[in-house]
């Protein structure tokens, strides 16, 4: 008998192909008891099992853990009018309330039309020179780091860098300090929303208890930041001090297409960009630091790229095309540790995805994590291995199957934004430092709503004096 009938009760194999086979595990509680003791373990071992669709019992809850490209595809692009967000995500609320992450119909659209326009190809472009002096004032910052020899914490720092960019390119702001304030407040207010969603049995947020005080204290910190923005954007726009090089931005096109909407729905929509733009993007680099100082070949080898193409300086807009293994290895390090990593939907009316009836209101979850990880999908699925992202001699990749930024019409807007300020921060690093991981940790993902290393200390080598 498996493993997984063992713990989780019986597998029911239905008749005639019309529902996948169940999980029911625990009265009451169903599968999450082994859910919540290792989320990733779980979810990629279900899939491994039980092929591409298997229904779990989450307390009173069914849902569909869809694993197959295929169904996938059905879900995010071929009827993708019938599927919504969740009620998962209605733990995500009191963070980002209608912003363009959770929003649906009319408004989310009316939210994506507007943000498309700050990431056309000509403002990336423009995006470039930013993005290289948010790299070189943290170099900088580690220059003086590594001369007293100091370890780097190497998660804090890269939310800081992507911070510093998407302040910088999308709201025109160079922030002075305040980035402590919203990585400490993002982590308590994400890692609670995690607890929440795998939770039976939840707390309601108006007891006070120290957790509840803590989360609240998370979300004013976040309020009095977004709003603050806004404050001085529209102070600036009625003074002298308007800084012509902020017309056109991405604060500047929310605020003009507000159309009668409250502060409140204009504070949803920034925040929901703000998270969306720095802590998916400086998960995925921490754990390509983590990979290469695993892999000190393939750092070899994107060190040798770099140094072919750009000869120490630093990159322009169309150098990053020609750094193919550089991409490769950030590609595979978001197969292997996806920074949003699972998603669900919920069908509106009745369906059928292949043999599978899909009544109306049934839960269907994506998992990135699992789907990428599957060895019907991938060859030697937990080994690092850039090259099966080469254009002329890796292995075609099937959409579906590799997703970090999600697919259809809802994938990430910021893909190609995220992308290229991901190479500029490889660039700027590999020409300067090595990392070198210190002995003795144990790294662990940390699945909250994003995929964060648990902890990543490195020790910082300067490769020549600038």
């Amino acid at each position: 008998m498996s493993l997984a009938v063992q713990e989780f009760s019986t597998l029911d194999h239905l008749q005639g192909g019309e529902r996948p086979p169940e999980l029911k595990g625990w009265p009451l509680v169903g599968v999450l008891p082994a859910l919540r003791r290792d989320p990733l373990r779980f979810f990629t071992r279900v899939a491994r099992q039980h092929g591409g669709a298997v229904t779990l019992r989450f307390g009173p809850d069914r849902v569909v853990m869809l694993n197959d490209p295929a169904m996938i595809r059905h879900v995010l692009q071929d009827n993708r009018l019938n599927y919504e967000k969740s009620k998962f995500y209605d733990m995500m609320r009191s963070v980002l309330g209608e912003g363009i992450f959770l929003a649906e119909g009319d408004d989310w659209l009316h939210q994506r039309k507007t943000a498309a326009r700050g990431f056309q190809g000509c403002q990336l472009r423009r995006m470039t020179e930013a993005m290289q002096t948010a790299v070189d004032e943290m170099l900088a910052r580690w220059r003086k780091q590594a001369a007293v020899e100091a370890p780097l914490d190497v998660v804090p720092e890269m939310m800081r860098l992507t911070l510093d960019i998407v302040m910088r390119t999308l709201f025109s702001v160079h922030l002075q300090g305040e980035h402590e304030q919203v990585y400490v407040a993002m982590t308590r207010v994400l890692r609670d929303a995690e607890r929440r969603i795998w939770s039976p049995f939840v707390l309601p947020r108006w007891l006070p208890t120290a957790n509840n005080r803590a989360v609240k204290d998370a979300l004013a910190s976040l309020d009095d930041f977004v709003y603050g923005l806004i404050a001085r954007r529209r102070a600036a726009a009625r003074s002298a001090e308007h800084d012509p090089e902020s017309e056109g931005d991405l604060l500047d096109l929310m605020m003009a297409n507000q159309n009668g909407r409250s502060d409140k729905a204009l504070r949803d929509q920034v925040l929901s960009m703000i998270l969306a733009g720095h802590e998916t993007t400086a998960n995925g680099l921490a754990w390509t630091w983590y990979l290469l100082s695993l892999h000190p070949e393939s750092r070899r080898r994107v060190k040798a790229e770099v140094e072919s193409v750009l000869g120490g300086r630093a990159p322009d807009f169309a150098d990053l095309s020609k750094l193919t293994y550089t991409r490769c290895v950030l590609d595979e390090a978001l197969r292997l540790y996806p920074p949003l990593w699972t998603f669900s939907r919920t069908a509106v009316a009745d369906d059928r995805i292949g043999e599978l009836d899909i009544p109306a209101g049934t839960n269907v979850m994506m998992n990135m994590f699992a789907v990428h990880r599957r060895p019907e999908l991938w060859d030697n699925p937990e080994g690092f291995d850039p090259g099966r992202f080469d254009p002329e001699t890796g292995d075609p990749r099937r959409r579906f199957a590799y997703f970090p930024f999600s697919d259809g019409p809802r994938s990430c807007l910021g893909e190609r934004f995220a992308i290229l300020e991901s190479l500029i921060a490889m660039v700027g690093i590999v020409q300067n430092f090595d990392l070198h991981l210190l002995s003795g940790q144990e790294v662990k993902p940390e699945p909250m709503i994003t995929l964060r290393p648990s902890g990543l200390t490195m020790q910082l080598v300067p490769l020549r004096e600038s």
